[in-house]
């Protein structure tokens, strides 16, 4: 089959359908020496004779049925590569669509889980920050004042933090 009767077929069945023009094939120089064959092995194809005004449409499914039917053997073979063609591009069709309303359907559910998981930040309890019972700068500077090694920045060591403790809850803690 031709890709001029495919799109003839596609035409047929699916007319108004906008395509991308051939893509333009660049032309070569060859000298006569280059080639062995002074014609063409490929016929030209006649032109079609336009079908008569009053001749309805033939529908693809009857002209496929014809050309199973038909006694020549190319002509069999061109309806089934035509019939071949057709459920293949019926079959992508079908498969773009599906993965079209999939798609749609992802963007649907990713917009709901959005919703959701902004209710569920709305209503879980917020976090605080533990209250501390001592200023840190305090207490750094009081553990360097008592010769207590201590990080500029970061958590206080436990170890420190006792000692300021216990040295604030004696009673002399007023100095």
């Amino acid at each position: 089959m031709t890709i001029a009767a495919l799109q003839a077929l596609i035409d047929e069945e699916l007319p108004g359908i906008p395509r991308h023009p051939a893509p333009r094939i660049p032309r070569t120089h060859c000298s006569a020496k280059d080639t062995t064959m002074t014609t063409s092995p490929v016929p030209h194809p006649r032109p079609a004779d336009p079908p008569p005004a009053d001749a309805a449409p033939i529908a693809v499914r009857a002209l496929i049925a014809w050309a199973h039917a038909h006694p020549d053997k190319a002509v069999r073979r061109l309806g089934d590569q035509a019939h071949f063609a057709l459920g293949e591009l019926r079959t992508r069709h079908q498969g773009e669509q599906e993965l079209a309303r999939v798609a749609a359907e992802e963007a649907d559910l990713e917009e709901r889980l959005a919703e959701v998981r902004a209710r569920k930040a709305e209503l879980a309890p917020k976090r605080k920050a533990p209250a501390r019972d001592y200023d840190p700068a305090t207490v750094r500077t009081w553990a360097r004042a008592e010769g207590l090694t201590v990080p500029d920045r970061g958590k206080i060591p436990d170890a420190v933090l006792t000692a300021w403790r216990e040295h604030h809850a004696t009673p002399e803690a007023g100095r």
